[in-house]
């Protein structure tokens, strides 16, 4: 599976990385990344066979496709980071500093410039009763987000070969909520 995702989820990976970092080195609160434009996205999700397993992981995977979509739009606009804070719960403390950063953005009308991020897998590793445990293999271009003078506010590095574990709960309105998530490992050009 190889998907196009934008920038967004770059800072929301940079996130985790935060979240995951506990030397006094390590920069402020990073944001998930978004694209100043949005491009065509490439969606390559499973065909369930059939299989429980497969639809699931299938299910699974375009949820997180639609979570990467939501945290893109969020950058710039209000109804989709209302859309993207019903997407996690307050445990997932990477998430919210994540959404923190992009209302900033809109209440600010800061804007994020990167270049789209790619999902290389989505794998579905555990499911115990209704929370499924997923990782996520993905890279995150390095971005910047500038006031509308130009003016640097943050720059993000880039993050790649990120493998991030998902934590994910069924709940009301058949909607998955994202509960948990850690980076495991990032193989180069990292934060």
């Amino acid at each position: 599976m190889r998907a196009r995702i934008g920038a967004a989820a770059g800072l929301a990976l940079a996130g985790l990385m935060l979240a995951s970092c506990s030397g006094d080195d390590a920069p402020g609160t990073l944001p998930d990344v978004t694209p100043t434009t949005a491009g065509p996205q490439e969606t390559t999700s499973a065909t369930p066979t059939g299989d429980s397993t497969a639809a699931l992981e299938a299910e699974i995977t375009a949820f997180y496709e639609r979570y990467v979509e939501t945290i893109n739009e969020s950058w710039t606009s209000a109804e989709a980071l209302k859309r993207r804070r019903e997407m996690f719960s307050d445990s997932c403390a990477a998430c919210l500093r994540g959404y923190e950063l992009a209302q900033r953005a809109v209440i600010e009308r800061l804007i994020l410039e990167t270049e789209p991020g790619t999902i290389h897998n989505v794998r579905l590793d555990r499911v115990e009763g209704d929370v499924v445990t997923f990782m996520v293999h993905e890279d995150i271009p390095a971005g910047r987000l500038v006031s509308a003078d130009g003016n640097l506010v943050q720059e993000f590095g880039a993050t790649l070969g990120a493998q991030v574990v998902f934590r994910a709960q069924h709940g009301a309105a058949e909607q998955w909520i994202i509960i948990s998530s850690d980076v495991l490992s990032v193989d180069g050009g990292g934060t």
